[in-house]
């Protein structure tokens, strides 16, 4: 009984150290080292099956800030590449596809000029001291930050491995029932039957 309550508080540890963070299906990751420019985030966030994170809803952002460990930023930058970036002159597109214009959600710093022409991507983070409510900021794609990916929570495949694992052990039994040796034996008591039933009747 010991064993097994250890046991269940390693699992437990394990799916709560890590920067994974699920919510409605999705799962997010908060990555800590800081890369130069979104090209990079991008790749860091492809590698692991995923895209830079949507927040399409205050719900989103604030699981976001609240996982943030701030214990972490303990330098320069303090700021979060996200999947926000402007694909035309009054467009900015998430990394799904979709437009800003599809989300009734947006979390601007009120200084920030949205549609600075001369910046194209979109980070979430606090950029003066005691200012730390991860407000969204548009600033150039070369710029050193961190980033937060997402993608859809994996399905797990067990139910089909112990299928299958079922269906090779099932035990065969037809082989034995025709072998060589048996079957001269098995016609040879059906002769046998049939001429003692003539006998029998007279024939």
């Amino acid at each position: 009984m010991l064993f097994v309550l250890i046991l269940l508080n390693l699992i437990f540890v394990t799916s709560t150290t890590g920067n994974w963070h699920q919510l409605d299906g999705i799962e997010y990751y908060i990555e800590y080292t800081a890369v130069s420019g979104v090209d990079k985030a991008k790749e860091g966030c492809k590698a692991m099956n995923a895209i830079l994170a949507v927040v399409k809803s205050q719900r989103i952002q604030d699981v976001l800030v609240r996982n943030i460990d701030n214990s972490k930023l303990t330098g320069l930058p303090f700021s979060f590449y996200i999947g926000l970036s402007r694909s035309g002159q009054n467009t900015l597109q998430w990394s799904d596809g979709t437009t800003n214009n599809t989300s009734v959600f947006t979390y601007w710093d009120v200084l920030d000029d949205v549609y600075d022409s001369r910046k194209l991507c979109v980070t979430m983070g606090y950029y003066a001291v005691l200012y730390m409510l991860f407000k969204w900021k548009i600033v150039e794609c070369w710029k050193s930050n961190r980033y937060i990916c997402q993608r859809i929570i994996p399905t797990t495949t067990n139910d089909f491995r112990s299928t299958k694992i079922l269906t090779i052990s099932r035990p065969t039994t037809t082989e034995h029932s025709f072998t060589s040796e048996e079957t001269p034996t098995t016609e040879y008591k059906d002769e046998t039957t049939i001429k003692d039933n003539c006998a029998t009747i007279g024939m």
